[in-house]
């Protein structure tokens, strides 16, 4: 009997040892889900179109003037990325009213990107040149790090090295302005894709003037005609299509006065290749 007792005992043993050999075996073959790092090809999984086009301002800035840096993004591409950054100001793409020269500080800001982390350099006419990282982050926000490594004289005494999250530049953020439901509508403009122009005025109880806008269907800017629209007209007409016959959507706008007899006001801006428009007038001269 002793021996069938320590027979059935080893053998207990035994399964309690195979078990827990087995169990551990086990747990040392599962992933650290907590630690799993980004592969060499997460990169193909963010949707950078959602960061192109629009202007990005900074995060917790809340309307009036802007001291800060600012930036858009044109194109990111096999691993490339290029934009603008407007150092004091925000960072409008180009509206050539007066003519084709540049009216804004804009500088050009090119680099690579990789895994969601874009390292890029900037540098622009008035002498500010440094280093960005951005990353790009979810819920419309990107973090930024920049060092100014020089600075323009107009520039010295601005202290923005560091780190700082950015959002997009909105309709909300304009004061006093009016959209007009009647002048606004969605079309799809070439490299811009499919965009809503809107219109409206700025009405600051006073005076007021037309205002004209590319957005998406969240307000976010990307493009501002920066005519001379005359104080006290309104839009009360606005078509898009290719007037010049390039192959390319232009805008017309026409303003008028509230008095009747003040001849109405038409205003035709060109696009070019590069999707900035431009005073038709300015084809003339």
């Amino acid at each position: 009997m002793k021996k069938v007792k320590l027979t059935i005992v080893s053998i207990i043993s035994i399964l309690i040892f195979t078990i827990i050999v087995i169990g551990c075996n086990n747990i040392k073959s599962k992933p650290d889900i907590t630690r799993v790092m980004p592969s060499e090809d997460s990169s193909k999984v963010i949707d950078y179109n959602q960061y192109l086009k629009k202007i990005w301002v900074m995060k917790n800035w809340a309307g009036g003037g802007y001291n800060y840096f600012s930036f858009f993004i044109s194109r990111i591409e096999d691993g490339v990325i290029e934009g603008k950054l407007s150092t004091g100001s925000i960072a409008e793409p180009e509206f050539y009213f007066y003519s084709f020269d540049s009216t804004t500080n804009l500088g050009d800001l090119t680099g690579t990107v990789n895994n969601g982390i874009a390292e890029c350099k900037f540098s622009d006419q008035d002498g500010n040149e440094g280093n960005v990282t951005l990353i790009f982050k979810e819920n419309d926000e990107i973090e930024v790090t920049i060092e100014y490594t020089d600075k323009g004289s107009a520039y010295k005494d601005l202290s923005l090295d560091g780190n700082y999250h950015f959002r997009p530049y909105n309709l909300t953020d304009l004061e006093d302005f009016i959209p007009l439901k009647e002048y606004s509508f969605e079309k799809k403009i070439n490299s811009w894709g499919s965009v809503n122009f809107v219109s409206g005025e700025v009405n600051h109880g006073d005076r007021f003037y037309p205002a004209a806008y590319l957005t998406n269907e969240y307000d976010d800017i990307f493009y501002e005609f920066q005519a001379s629209f005359q104080t006290g007209t309104k839009i009360i007409e606005v078509s898009i299509k290719d007037i010049n016959g390039d192959g390319l959507e232009d805008i017309k706008i026409v303003t008028a006065f509230e008095d009747s007899y003040i001849e109405n006001i038409e205003w035709i801006f060109y696009q070019r290749d590069d999707g900035l428009f431009y005073n038709s007038n300015l084809d003339i001269n």
